[in-house]
Formats: structure tokens, sequence, C-alpha cells
């Protein structure tokens, strides 16, 4: 898909450092973009490949010309994507010994050669070490683009040699204006938007109907803890362990959780207006009378803390069973 830097949503510093980076010639050899999913690194990426071979403009992607098109489609000569090979766990040497050989060639219609490398936590030992001295020195028409999800996991020596721009999780107010500019009306873009967690690439990925279906899922789940205290189904959802299919749905629901008790707590309120699950009012409004307003705003904080756990420590059992004691402890009436 065309895109360029007017494009990408959100991390608005990151974008305005690479355009006048690119507009003066002083764009760093060696870049490294860290953040969580779906917050635009690759686009971004992508992007800066364009801009530094496009024919027609000098900080920006035209998106019109010959060569922004090939990278559009994935075949410009002097852009290359890397990351870990199908059957491998780890990006390896013999990848890195490729991208040093590359990088000594000229590069096609005097551009300029850009190595992208995703998931560059996934280099091994030997693979990060044979590649320093190519990113120290990566030459004047040679560019790399470092990309990760776990700053912490990428070797010290690596990130020495690289500009680290570190890229924010996405806000509710863009990721709700890029879902009304994809035609989602603004309640339904207000209710994606608050459980998503900043993941743009997730939220325009997610149909509507694999949402809401997602939505009731966890709502089952939420009245069966909350009014009977029956948590078998819920503690199914950590049965996976660590396995990142286990963690993703279990982090969904915890994020279905905790819009849930926000509407309670809009509910308890009086302000309808603001319960996102509007379909659901008359379900919460019951709910919130038998709840208590403090164990209701506890919830809320819970479970955001739940969710700030899982990006530190995903033991999913620990935390199963801690939720469902908070649920028993609620006093529903």
């Amino acid at each position: 898909m065309a895109m360029s830097f007017k494009d990408i949503v959100g991390n608005e510093q990151i974008k305005k450092i690479l355009k006048l980076s690119l507009r003066e010639n002083r764009l760093p050899g060696s870049l490294l973009f860290a953040g969580p999913p779906g917050v635009g690194k690759t686009a971004t990426a992508l992007t800066v490949a364009k801009a530094l071979n496009c024919q027609q403009l000098k900080d920006e992607a035209c998106d019109r010309c010959h060569s922004c098109r090939l990278v559009d489609r994935g075949q410009h000569p002097n852009v290359r994507f890397i990351t870990r090979e199908k059957n491998r766990e780890q990006i390896v040497k013999d990848q890195v010994d490729e991208i040093k050989y590359l990088a000594r060639l000229r590069p096609w219609q005097g551009g300029r050669l850009v190595f992208i490398i995703d998931q560059a936590e996934r280099m091994n030992e030997t693979a990060a070490n044979s590649l320093l001295k190519t990113l120290e020195e990566p030459g004047a028409s040679v560019y790399f683009i470092l990309i990760t999800e776990d700053l912490s996991a990428i070797l010290p020596t690596i990130r020495s040699r690289c500009q680290v721009l570190k890229f924010k999780r996405i806000s509710q107010e863009d990721l709700e204006r890029a879902l009304e500019a994809r035609g989602l009306p603004p309640d339904r873009a207000a209710l994606v938007a608050s459980t998503t967690d900043g993941n743009l690439e997730l939220a325009l990925n997610l149909s509507w109907e694999e949402f809401i279906a997602g939505r009731n899922r966890a709502w089952m789940l939420f009245t069966n803890l909350l009014e009977k205290g029956e948590a078998e189904d819920f503690l199914n959802l950590v049965s996976g362990g660590a396995r990142k299919d286990s963690l993703d749905s279990f982090k969904e629901t915890l994020s279905f959780f905790s819009v849930f008790f926000r509407d309670l707590l809009a509910a308890r309120k009086g302000g309808v207006a603001s319960v996102l699950n509007s379909d659901l009012q008359s379900e919460l409004e019951g709910l919130a009378r038998k709840v208590p307003e403090d164990r209701v705003a506890e919830g809320v904080k819970q479970m955001e803390g739940y969710l700030g756990s899982l990006k530190k420590n995903p033991n999913l059992g620990i935390i199963g069973n801690e939720i469902v004691i908070f649920f028993r402890n609620i006093n529903y009436d």
C-alpha cells in the first residue's frame, strides 16, 4: 500500500526528526526503531527507504515515481527486508553475510541501499557480532534500519552503533480518527480503540464481526465471574501458558474487562453517554446497581495493572488466579 510520512498515524516527533534529517542529508547510517507492536515501525522504515530513493522529493516519499512504486511492491533492488527464515527461530550469520556482501554493491540508478532488519532481537550472537563493523561504518550510500519490539533484547554493542528511536503506542484519539477515516462509525471506533492497546495494525485489521464476537466472549466470562463466581472458562484461557496465541487471547480479554469496569463506573454515575458498550447498557446498569462503586473503580485499576504486568512477566497462571480471587472478593449483591 502506498504510504508517506503524512499517512503514518502517531509518533509525530519521530517523523519530524526523520524528515529533517532527510532534508538536510544527515540521516544516520544505522537506525534502530524500538516500540510495541502495531505502532508504525515497519511503515516508517519503508517510508524512509522510499524517501532515500525517491526520484522527485528529498525529505518524503512522493508515492508516484517509479522508485516509490517499486518499494511499495517489494521489488526495489536497493531495498532489502530481512527477517528470520520460516523454519528458524533466529536470524543467522549466513543472512548477515549476504547483507554484508550486498552492502558493498553499487546502488541501482544512483540511489541508496537500505537494509531493513525486522525482529532484530532475533539475531543470534554470532550474527549480531558479525554485523557490528558494517553498522559502525555502513558506507556513504548504505543505510540500516533495525526494528524490534524488545529493545532490552538487542545486544548493547548493536544499540551503541545505532541511533535509537523509541516509538510510542498510538493514542486512543489517533486510533479513533484512523478508524473513522476507514468508515467505522464514531461509537464503534471509540470501542475498538479502547481495547486494542494503542496497536493501530490490530485495530485496522479487525473486522467488526470478529471484534464483537471477541467482545461477547469476554462479556460472558466477565458476567460469569462477577455474578456466579464461575472461573473454569476464564482459567482455560491461561492453559496454553506463555504461547503467543494464549497470551494474545488473555490480553484481549483483560482489555475488554477493563472497558467493562469503566462502563460500570459510568453507568453507576449516570453517565450513560460515556458507556462504550452501548448495546449492553441495560445489562451494565443492572450490574452497576449491585456492585459497590469503590470495587468497580478498583476493578479498572486492577485490570490496567495486570495488563501492564503481562508486558513484563507473562505468567498467565498466577495473574489468572489473582483475577479470579479479585472477582470473588467484589461483594456482588
